[in-house]
């Protein structure tokens, strides 16, 4: 967490905290806007600009010229600063295995990293399970010095624990609630409730949704998607989640679990692309037609999907638009130790397919 100025001498604590930042090498070159570091530290307008000024004065600052932004000056740069400037860009993940993908979409990261002389390291620390992972992940931060960490698909202490340090980090998911990290994800509420429109518009009123057992951020997000979707169907439709444990047995256990109800579901909304080929293979065993007894439909995508009949309906993301958001955010954390640019979410694409039907007569 960012050290906040003290409420006693505001100003004078507001340049102390300024000239830690510098010290420490969290501001170098252009400051960042007024509003952006009013917001960091926590202070109204007049005690920044009293504070910037004492610093301007004391030859910490460059005077601003001509409506540039103020910067440090050289000679009050860290001395170790040539000795981190080529400090690699950390990836962590839960996978060691990295799906291409993922790959795929930190591409332009690695490009444009390797310009600078930087290296993107991925790791697997295998801590993601567990419930205090605090101490491990000071360890970690030790052994792995890094100009920025990018947490792909971490668990809401890991979120928490990069948020409270204040450490250069941006999300490769959605945020937890709390945590205010910088962002880049697939908007899976957009998607989810793109696929209940459509279930609704085929009559399906008991829809189930296969999640993984965490709820996560975007998972929540998905339900809330089907649930604004169904809910203004006459009579109104309702989502039920099964959950899994990112394993083939525990989905055809949701399986089980779902078409043994009284009232089973019409349709089956898919969260993770590994969960289609047990839906198929479990479906077929049960003689269960696709879309003609049940429809699907997969907000995840993989590019084996193609070779998957009846063709799937699904969702898509633009894996180099990803990469490019994720690019500049990650190159703006190594230069100035935070992020300027908005999160964002962005929309995946539908691609249609031959699984959503009809919902059965009862």
């Amino acid at each position: 967490m960012e050290p906040l100025p003290k409420r006693t001498s505001l100003v004078d604590e507001t340049a102390r905290v300024l000239k830690d930042w510098i010290n420490t090498g969290r501001l170098n070159g252009e400051l960042p806007g007024e509003l952006q570091l009013k917001q960091r530290l926590g202070v109204g307008r007049d005690t920044l600009r009293r504070a910037l000024r004492l610093l301007t004065e004391e030859r910490w600052l460059r005077p601003s010229n001509q409506g540039r932004a103020r910067s440090v000056e050289a000679q009050r740069l860290p001395a170790h600063t040539a000795a981190t400037r080529h400090l690699p860009v950390t990836f962590l993940s839960p996978y060691p295995v990295v799906q291409r993908l993922t790959i795929l979409e930190m591409e332009e990261t690695r490009v444009r990293l390797a310009e600078q002389g930087r290296a993107l390291h991925f790791i697997s620390p295998g801590i993601y399970d567990l419930k205090n992972p605090q101490h491990h992940l000071e360890r970690l931060a030790r052994e792995h010095p890094s100009a920025a960490w990018v947490l792909h698909i971490a668990s809401e202490p890991i979120q928490r624990w990069f948020d409270e340090r204040g450490l250069p980090t941006l999300l490769f998911d959605n945020p937890f609630p709390g945590v205010h990290l910088p962002f880049v994800a697939d908007d899976w509420e957009a998607a989810a409730f793109h696929a209940g429109v459509q279930l609704a518009r085929h009559g399906h009123r008991i829809v189930a949704s296969l999640e993984y057992e965490e709820r996560r951020p975007g998972l929540l997000a998905m339900e809330r998607g089907l649930q604004r979707a169904l809910a203004p169907a006459n009579p109104p439709g309702r989502v039920v989640v099964f959950k899994d444990k990112l394993a083939a047995p525990t989905v055809a256990h949701s399986l089980e679990l779902a078409f043994g109800r009284k009232e089973r579901p019409t349709a089956l909304v898919l969260s993770r692309a590994p969960q289609l080929l047990t839906c198929y293979s479990w479906l077929a065993s049960r003689g269960i037609r696709v879309p003609g007894e049940v429809s699907l439909v997969a907000l995840a995508d993989e590019s084996w999907f193609a070779e998957i009949h009846p063709p799937v309906s699904h969702y898509r993301a633009d894996p180099r638009r990803k990469g490019r958001h994720i690019a500049e955010r990650v190159l703006e954390l190594v230069a100035a130790g935070h992020a300027s640019k908005k999160s964002i979410r962005l929309p995946r694409e539908y691609v249609p397919g031959a699984t959503i039907g009809p919902a059965p007569r009862a």
